[in-house]
């Protein structure tokens, strides 16, 4: 046998390629993982953006403004209604699911809306996603827990 050989064995070349092969897996995973949290944090904040300027909207124009999330995709809508003019749209990260709770709601001209729940469930982290409107929608708080109220 030759001692001085070049190259690596056939063993070697697999254990090098299962290694990056299950890094790549890892990392690749985690990354999608952050990626689709921090989608999530993001429609929190414009979801908030938008929902303040309805009530600003409404205020202003003294017209109602309502607000509805399509039951199948999530998909958030603010419009004014006779005539119908659409105001703003969102669609929630593709890991963000609604579940439950209102689905239509209105803001009043006065920019008062109904104290109500509304129940997210995110596929990303497996949390159940809660978000309140109180004292006539002038407070929305999101908060999050493992377990489904």
């Amino acid at each position: 046998m030759n001692q001085n050989r070049r190259g690596f064995t056939l063993y070697e070349t697999l254990l090098v390629l299962v290694i990056t092969l299950s890094l790549t897996v890892l990392v690749g995973t985690q990354s999608h993982r952050q990626y689709q949290r921090m989608a999530e944090r993001a429609f929190w904040s414009t979801w908030q953006q938008m929902w303040t300027a309805g009530r600003q909207v409404a205020q202003q124009q003294r017209r109602p403004v309502a607000v509805k999330i399509n039951r199948q995709t999530g998909e958030l809508t603010l419009y004014q209604m006779a005539p119908y003019h659409e105001l703003h749209r969102l669609t929630p990260p593709k890991s963000l699911k609604w579940r439950g709770g209102a689905y239509e709601w209105g803001i009043s001209a006065t920019g008062a809306a109904p104290a109500l729940t509304v129940e997210w469930l995110s596929t990303a982290n497996h949390l159940w996603w809660y978000q309140t409107f109180q004292l006539g929608g002038a407070i929305f708080y999101v908060g999050a827990t493992s377990k489904r109220h």
